[in-house]
């Protein structure tokens, strides 16, 4: 039987304090920051579905809650960066504009895309791209939860389809962009 061993366990501990460490000074890996991205955004979906089966009158309110808890949770997850540089803000001005003009989401990242790998290309590669991934959860969460509207019937798939100015169309994704700000705020580097 081994005994408790004072040098063995500050060992162990010592392993621990280098690996956390390790993983502060080189950052996450792409799995693991996926893994905590998934753990706690697909969970917000799961309810958020159940909510707009439950009450689909609602569903605009529920999305945006969620769509901002999302938001919150992506700079501390370590999947996007704290959004504090002008390149930041500029992308997210430059897709809320885009939003806001297009009134439909998929079409909006479409044109984002194409101006971003425009920029990248006259760039050289030389500037990257903080709000593509943030963009691409968006997408990809309002367009399963719009799917989610349609079969509940509170949205119907023409007006999903339209290309024009709606304010509430936008709320989603201003919740979300003040949901990186905030969460911006709470994650300690």
């Amino acid at each position: 039987m081994m005994q408790n061993n004072p040098l063995y366990e500050a060992a162990e501990e010592a392993k621990k304090s280098v690996k956390f460490l390790y993983e502060v000074n080189t950052g996450y890996t792409l799995t693991a920051k996926l893994e905590r991205f998934f753990g706690v955004g697909l969970l917000l979906a799961l309810l958020n579905l159940i909510f707009i089966a439950w009450r689909p009158e609602w569903a605009l309110w529920s999305n945006t809650a969620t769509l901002f808890f999302v938001g919150v949770w992506l700079p501390n997850s370590y999947l996007i960066d704290r959004l504090e540089d002008l390149a930041g803000y500029r992308d997210l001005l430059i897709l809320a504009i885009l939003h806001g003009v297009l009134g439909n989401p998929v079409a909006a990242f479409a044109v984002y895309g194409l101006l971003a790998l425009l920029f990248w290309a006259i760039a050289r590669g030389e500037q990257s791209n903080p709000a593509a991934i943030f963009a691409l959860v968006y997408v990809g969460l309002r367009s399963l939860f719009d799917a989610a509207c349609i079969m509940a019937g509170a949205l119907d798939i023409a007006d999903w389809l339209r290309f024009q100015f709606d304010f509430l169309t936008l709320l989603p994704f201003l919740a979300m962009s003040f949901g990186w700000f905030v969460g911006s705020l709470f994650r300690n580097d």
